[in-house]
């Protein structure tokens, strides 16, 4: 570890830095875990409160933020399949199949685990190796964004349970409406059909909302209004899990906080991405015996692992390069220039008090996380014993109040209550919402990518492509991953 940076450790002992990670991890956890209102909006709210504070203070609570909102997703995720984030939106495959199944405090306590652990383990990457990986950020152009967007579309084929051929409609058919709107190249409207609404595109928040959220309460509207999501009535309370259960899942979760690390350097990727890259990646690693889509705890881990394992790294281009690694960070992006700081390698030079405190703050507070995390996860569980008559329709009042605040546009309220009918309608007809999702968030960047490709390979892509090292082992990997789609998978086999 840089020796420079050690000398900062102590400035997180701070009071004024404590009580902003305390505030921080709060606010994250609380808004995190109410589908629509993201972390970005999280971190958002907490710049004007950030201005009465040092520059290091005011970062140290933004980070907070963001680390705790990314982890608060995975509550609703997991207990009511109503994501807080976009990057829990895996975690509502397993993780609410096992709190189906009364396994919800277990389902929690791999997440907290997963999630605290990663985000410590990536907020050290980042202290230790920010310059080092902000050079292969550098590496990456538009080649390589349009062939990873290429590789998380390869993950339909894993997540679609039962029928891939079913899963490669969704995903088309998410790809296909990831068009809709006015073309930011051109300015033409495209399949709009002349409705205001449908200007902007079709939101990810709508669609993750709707898809899983309003969806899932549609289907709880079915059973009995007395029954509980679980079937159970009590709780245990033990929600750090015990090392026999860590070491069962030790490699998903290794898989899974790997797979969060490189994503986070590679901007525009980031969690939505990666949760989806470690989950086919753990399904491919399955075994006779797994039960993935049935309430697989591997899985879950991989996922929690994966979408914390991205928090730390995805700051590295941002406090090096200036080029934040998604919207949380270009969030943190505008607070930084408001304090006065410029990032890139002068502000490691020139104020390496205030970085290093920043880096040091993010870890400490993942930390807290954990402890914050027991408590809340108490109260939050009592979720799954409350009547279907009663869950069913609060999960409707929050999707569409948390899809108003989160855009502030009435059109995504209908356009998330349309992606409710038709996940709902997904759903008795076996076709997969995870790849559809997919073929939505990934649709523009694979767009983006492929239209700055033409540019720049003078309309030669493939010879571009075969000349980048980078691009050669990302298409061999995609050959590779499409290949062992298809073949009958061992964990599959009755």
């Amino acid at each position: 570890m840089d020796v420079v940076a050690l000398n900062y450790l102590g400035n997180i002992f701070d009071v004024a830095n404590l009580l902003a990670m305390l505030l921080g991890v709060l606010v994250g956890l609380v808004i995190g875990a109410i589908p629509g209102l993201s972390p970005p909006m999280a971190i958002a709210l907490m710049i004007p409160v950030s201005f009465q504070f040092p520059p290091e203070t005011a970062l140290i609570l933004l980070v907070s933020c963001f680390a705790a909102g990314i982890y608060g997703g995975s509550f609703s995720a997991i207990l009511l399949r109503a994501p807080g984030t976009s990057a829990s939106a895996a975690s509502s495959i397993e993780g609410y199949e096992m709190t189906r199944r009364g396994k919800a405090i277990q389902a929690i306590r791999i997440s907290t685990f997963a999630s605290v652990v990663g985000g410590i383990i990536s907020g050290f990457v980042l202290l230790i190796l920010a310059p080092p990986l902000a050079q292969v950020a550098l590496l990456f152009g538009p080649a390589e964004y349009f062939l990873v967007a290429i590789l998380g579309l390869t993950a339909i084929a894993s997540v679609s349970f039962g029928s891939v051929f079913k899963g490669l409609l969704s995903g088309a058919f998410g790809l296909l409406i990831s068009t809709i709107g006015i073309d930011q190249y051109s300015g033409f409207p495209r399949f709009t059909f002349d409705f205001v609404g449908f200007e902007a595109g079709l939101g990810i928040l709508p669609a993750i909302i709707g898809l899983f959220a309003f969806a899932q309460a549609l289907e709880l509207s079915e059973g009995e209004a007395k029954n509980t999501i679980s079937g159970v009535q009590k709780l245990s309370w033990r929600i750090w899990p015990d090392l026999g259960e860590i070491f069962r899942l030790r490699w998903s979760l290794i898989r899974g906080w790997s797979v969060g690390l490189v994503m986070g350097v590679i901007p525009a990727a980031g969690g939505s991405v990666a949760q989806w890259i470690a989950y086919a990646w753990e399904i491919r690693r399955a075994k006779p015996g797994d039960k993935f889509g049935e309430g697989e705890p591997k899985g879950l881990a991989a996922t929690e692992g994966s979408n914390n394992g991205v928090t730390g790294t995805s700051l590295v281009p941002m406090f090096v390069l200036g080029i934040p690694g998604g919207i949380s960070a270009a969030v943190i992006f505008g607070a930084l220039m408001i304090h006065g700081l410029q990032p890139g390698l002068r502000l490691f030079k020139n104020s390496p008090e205030i970085i290093y405190t920043i880096m040091w703050g993010f870890i400490a507070a993942n930390v807290i996380m954990g402890f914050f995390a027991i408590f809340l996860a108490r109260i939050m569980a009592y979720l799954t014993v409350i009547p279907r008559g009663l869950i069913a329709p609060l999960i409707m009042i929050f999707s569409v109040i948390g899809t108003y605040a989160g855009t502030n546009n009435i059109y995504d309220v209908w356009i998330m209550i349309g992606f409710g009918v038709i996940g709902y309608l997904m759903m008795k007809t076996n076709f997969s919402t995870a790849g559809l999702l997919l073929g939505l968030i990934l649709g523009p960047i694979a767009e983006d990518g492929m239209r700055d490709l033409l540019i720049v390979s003078n309309n030669a892509p493939v010879s571009y492509i075969l000349t980048r090292p980078i691009s050669l082992v990302l298409v061999v990997s995609i050959a590779f991953i499409i290949y062992i789609s298809f073949k009958p998978q061992p964990w599959q086999e009755k």
